[in-house]
């Protein structure tokens, strides 16, 4: 057996500490198996883009904030009744984006404006909500929890 450089032993260190410090989120059955995962990103950062008034419209996308106090060790959990609310909320937050829909307090060319670059559009956005729907929607279906990992 060779031996092991100390760099190497610190790159491999801090691989895992990314690794575990990564964002995530889970969908698990029962047994606490994974069903399956994703990043939860959009979700983390959405409501920093949303006027600080739509909180009440906006209460669980507003909880999922990084600096919110709902998070226990880094952890929030999510049941059925729970993941349909946050998908009804992102759901509505879509069709403010799109234009399908108006709040009067949301300056959706505003808000766009905050979330896209030239590498990141509209067509981004709703693929990373669609994703995030059809997530909300198997783990209904499928009677899962979602847990949601800083």
């Amino acid at each position: 057996m060779g031996n092991i450089s100390i760099g190497r032993c610190v790159f491999v260190l801090w691989r895992i500490k990314i690794k575990i410090m990564a964002r995530w989120m889970e969908a698990l059955n029962k047994k606490e198996g994974v069903m399956f995962e994703m990043a939860p990103n959009f979700l983390i950062y959405c409501s920093r883009h949303l006027p600080k008034n739509l909180k009440n419209e906006f209460p669980i996308l507003f909880n999922l904030d990084l600096n919110s106090d709902n998070w226990i060790d880094e952890l929030q959990t999510f049941k059925s009744d729970k993941i349909s609310g946050l998908k009804n909320e992102i759901e509505q937050v879509q069709r403010i984006l799109n234009k399908e829909e108006s709040t009067p307090n949301v300056n959706t060319e505003k808000v766009l404006k905050f979330w896209t670059t030239d590498e990141y559009d509209l067509k981004n956005i709703n693929d990373d909500i669609n994703n995030l729907k059809s997530f909300f929607k198997k783990s209904i279906e499928q009677n899962l929890e979602i847990k949601i990992y800083l």
